[in-house]
């Protein structure tokens, strides 16, 4: 098979409108929102170590290419829904996402795309005052080889305004990210429980 023939098959398994088969269905697709430096990634992975079957999608890596996209949400939204489709074919069935989704059109679409694959899916969008989450940039960029010091606070800034106007929970139901990862984890499984008791998420 040619390589265009290749990604045309790809392409057109990412456009069939409906995957949720009793015996193909994921049990839980969880959504993490929030600014630049709050711990989305983080928290992500240490969700998909916690989780049996789990797959993690970190939205940044998915949208880091060069040149841009002409519409980076619809780059994004598609990429997820390939890789998500791509995982579960080997057996993985849990999945955590982390981006910033700065409109709820934006979250709204990814909600409707993830929809064909489960109607199961928590969107949380992650809180924490601005100089806790100005303090974590700092931490990060001490351990970094290149200075994007200034780029990434004047993000925060943008972001964290863009997210705090938001309505109730179009963006997310907020989450309070003070504390660490491994408790944030910890208390976002129990919520989970809490809500589907009977959905067998299996701590890996």
């Amino acid at each position: 098979m040619s390589r265009a023939a290749s990604w045309a098959a790809i392409w057109k398994s990412a456009k069939q409108p409906d995957d949720r088969a009793p015996e193909a269905r994921t049990f839980m697709i969880i959504v993490i929102n929030g600014p630049l430096g709050i711990g989305k990634s983080t928290l992500s992975e240490v969700l998909s170590e916690k989780i049996d079957r789990c797959a993690m999608l970190d939205g940044d890596s998915l949208v880091a290419v060069n040149p841009l996209p002409a519409d980076p949400v619809e780059h994004l939204h598609r990429g997820i829904l390939l890789l998500l489709r791509h995982h579960r074919r080997f057996g993985y069935r849990h999945f955590v996402i982390n981006h910033l989704w700065e409109t709820a059109a934006e979250l709204e679409d990814l909600r409707r795309r993830l929809a064909r694959l489960d109607d199961r899916i928590l969107c949380f969008r992650m809180t924490l005052d601005p100089e806790s989450n100005l303090a974590r940039i700092d931490r990060r960029a001490s351990v970094r080889a290149s200075d994007e010091l200034d780029y990434e606070k004047e993000t925060f800034h943008r972001e964290h305004a863009v997210l705090s106007g938001a309505a109730g929970r179009e963006l997310g139901e907020p989450w309070d990210a003070t504390a660490p990862p491994e408790q944030l984890a910890d208390a976002l499984l129990r919520e989970i429980r809490h809500r589907y008791p009977s959905g067998g998420v299996q701590v890996g």
